[in-house]
């Protein structure tokens, strides 16, 4: 089997703001595998170091070693399985995932930027039919965006907030307390660890949704037990790939949590595997994976946008992406060899 691995540099259309910092582009790895019989299948690596502190790098020499990386590194090991089952599938001629909802509900994600500027972001999305939003806060004019997109989309969708873990626990109590008058239907993320959101989530209203701090099926259990949060979103780079977050799922359900799945500013391939595991999951809540729109590139035009606040579910081969060597090279920084 022969193995193709690229680093990839994907420019947002403005600069992504959270309480992390400011992302001009996210970049990402393409493991590219092809069997002695030309069936040939694609995997996406993306770490995300200033949330998960896993740096790029670190995914890029596990992958070249071909074994899918330790316990340490999910990143690797959710390129190395997405990339066999797209082959196998695509040899098959069927989606990699089961058959399920044909749409799924997504939300808008709207960036820390000036008030102005996110609730004209927000705007467009009402107008484009998304009913629910999430803003990222964790910055000191959160009151004024948070405010500013709820006036511009109105009483009727719903509104998430999410810290990234910016806060202390007396900051995000204060902080949603603060917030809550604009009718959020949660806050995730609002504290780093699963003590501090159980701590939160004791003192305020506003339904608390854990991210950064789980990932695999374990972690949500353990949420569940340190009563951290009323729902779960599970990201499949971070959970370590398709099964794995399908796991995280179950134990989400089994211990009475809601979830859904999100990405982690995922190109095509990633949000392709995502959106096939929602539409076998039947999720409730909508999910955060309608952001290949925040690019600016033609990779990101790989699967059709959202409408109305559905995304399409591919139907395969495979992942059911193709993306053409132009929109590849128009992003590509660096071919790693193996």
């Amino acid at each position: 089997m022969r193995r193709h691995l690229a680093k990839l540099s994907v420019p947002f259309r403005e600069p992504f703001v959270t309480s992390a910092g400011v992302l001009p582009a996210r970049e990402l790895l393409l493991l590219r595998i092809e069997d002695d019989d030309g069936a040939v299948g694609f995997g996406e690596a993306a770490p995300f170091e200033p949330y998960d502190g896993v740096s790029l790098d670190a995914v890029a020499e596990a992958l070249a070693n071909g074994a899918g990386g330790p316990p340490s590194l999910p990143q690797a090991r959710a390129a190395e399985e997405m990339a066999l089952l797209d082959l196998e599938a695509r040899r098959a001629g069927r989606p990699i995932g089961e058959p399920g909802a044909e749409a799924i509900a997504v939300n808008r994600t709207l960036g820390g930027g000036p008030p102005e500027e996110t609730a004209r972001r927000a705007a467009e999305g009402l107008r484009e039919g998304f009913s629910c939003f999430k803003v990222k806060v964790g910055m000191p004019d959160d009151a004024e965006r948070v405010a500013a997109v709820r006036e511009a989309i109105g009483p009727w969708p719903a509104l998430r907030v999410d810290a990234n873990g910016a806060w202390t626990v007396d900051e995000a109590v204060e902080a949603v307390e603060r917030l809550a008058r604009h009718d959020l239907q949660l806050v995730e993320q609002p504290c780093r660890s699963l003590e501090e959101l159980a701590a939160v989530r004791e003192a305020v209203r506003v339904p608390v949704a854990a991210d950064e701090s789980v990932a695999t099926a374990d972690d949500v259990r353990a949420a569940a037990d340190a009563g951290a949060c009323d729902a779960v979103n599970v990201k499949l780079a971070a959970s370590g790939g398709f099964q794995a977050a399908r796991e995280a799922l179950a134990a989400a359900r089994e211990n009475g949590l809601e979830p859904y799945l999100s990405s982690t500013l995922d190109g095509p391939w990633g949000i392709a595997a995502a959106l096939q595991l929602a539409a076998s999951e039947r999720l409730s809540l909508a999910c955060g994976l309608a952001t290949l729109d925040l690019f600016d590139a033609a990779l990101a035009r790989a699967l059709p946008g959202p409408r109305a606040g559905l995304l399409a579910v591919p139907q395969g081969p495979g992942l059911g992406v193709s993306v053409d060597d132009e929109a590849l090279a128009e992003v590509l920084v660096e071919e790693l060899e193996q």
